[in-house]
């Protein structure tokens, strides 16, 4: 008992049950709050639309009243195209020329559907699940349209042949008839669905990759941080806390550089084929991990030890609104706002980019760039006013 009253009494031991406890308070509440509701808002996805045909424009007027994606039309294929390669639309639909042409001498049409994989997985079954169902709705309504051209036309036309009154009456109920029975028998599909995977790589772990990276080593720059937090408290009474700053960001900027080959040979190890080469790997991951190294550190800084629990709920929040596990456009615009402003965001854009291809990866390290330097701003700033502390508590003394 008396060594239990030990422990409590030490500081380190209630900031590591407060950690616990707000590390199972953190997730879940942030992860019921962003996942909730995420069928509701599949209309937040961008589907691309090419189409010069006339037939083609009713299509996309009908798809536009339906309401079920946010629709962008394109006149050049190649355009929609380098969009969704970029993740700017999520689907592309191409619709061929001479629609009703085609389908006046009984020729099937087929509908091109792009779907790019450097996506989250969610993202892809949906997306695959939605053209089967547009061109399960376009057959329907191509079904509906020769169903109410038969029950007009053939009735009048078997009438038409016939002189006696009473006659006809019983011949155009006989065709009527006979119309619903081919009409409830017919199913005629014409509208072939060709769904075209762009960017496209095999394996379930590999679509795991950009999370792992990400997760792995946001807990690794944590964990840094709050260690070299409590170095630097031994050390402040030693060296100067610019001195102490400087010291730290050299040894951020190695680890960064050291703990990053590791992740490229683990990748290696385990057999995980990236479209770029060592060296645009190696810089990126870099950048990413110092992002991290950055952020975490903020906290420490600020509030010391019991700033780990604020980068516990980052963790949370990070990898609700990176996603890395379910779609960006899915999340409350809450959560999707807060994605901008956050490293992981770009680091899990990024790994798309490097695993499967496409994306925008300057963008992406531009936006890491102006994040680290907000960051590290914002700690020279907590020195300067920990500093202005320092001078006003020495000269009370």
């Amino acid at each position: 008992m008396k060594i239990m009253k030990s422990f409590f009494k030490q500081k380190e031991t209630l900031v590591g049950i407060a950690a616990a406890i707000a590390f199972q308070l953190i997730f879940v509440t942030v992860w019921l709050t962003a996942y909730d509701g995420v069928y509701d808002r599949t209309n937040q996805f961008s589907v691309a639309v090419v189409s010069n045909d006339e037939l083609g424009k009713e299509i996309i007027k009908e798809l536009k009243d339906r309401n079920l994606f946010r629709l962008k039309v394109f006149e050049a294929l190649n355009q929609a195209l380098e969009a969704l390669d970029k993740r700017n639309v999520n689907m592309v639909i191409h619709l061929p020329d001479r629609i009703i042409e085609k389908l006046t001498v009984n020729e099937n049409i087929t509908i091109d559907y792009y779907i790019n994989q450097a996506t989250p997985t969610l993202t892809k079954q949906m997306m695959e699940k939605a053209a089967n169902k547009i061109n399960d709705a376009l057959n329907y309504q191509f079904r509906e349209t020769i169903n109410n051209q038969m029950a007009k036309s053939i009735p009048q036309l078997v009438t038409e042949k016939v002189p006696d009154e009473k006659t006809k009456a019983m011949v155009e109920d006989i065709a009527t008839q006979v119309v619903d029975m081919v009409q409830k028998n017919m199913k005629m599909n014409p509208i072939a669905a060709n769904i075209v995977k762009t960017n496209e790589k095999e394996g379930f772990a590999i679509t795991m990759v950009p999370l792992l990276i990400v997760l792995a080593s946001y807990i690794s720059a944590m964990l840094i941080s709050q260690y070299l937090q409590i170095a630097n408290g031994r050390l402040v009474n030693e060296y100067g806390r610019f001195s102490l700053f400087v010291g730290r960001q050299m040894i951020n900027i190695v680890l960064a550089l050291g703990i990053t080959l590791l992740s490229i040979f683990l990748m290696n190890l385990f057999h995980i084929e990236l479209n770029h080469n060592f060296f645009v790997l190696w810089g990126f991951q870099s950048i990413l991990f110092f992002s991290f190294l950055a952020l975490s550190q903020v906290f420490v800084m600020l509030f010391g030890i019991p700033g780990m629990i604020f980068n516990i709920a980052l963790t949370a929040i990070q990898i609700a609104s990176s996603g890395a596990m379910v779609p960006r456009e899915l999340l409350p615009s809450f959560y999707y706002e807060l994605g901008h402003l956050l490293p992981a965001t770009y680091g899990v854009n990024s790994y798309f980019s490097l695993i499967y291809g496409g994306g925008d990866l300057g963008s992406d390290l531009k936006h890491l760039s102006i994040i680290i330097s907000v960051l590290l701003a914002m700690a020279i700033v907590i020195q300067i006013i920990f500093s202005m502390r320092d001078k006003f508590k020495s000269s009370e003394m």
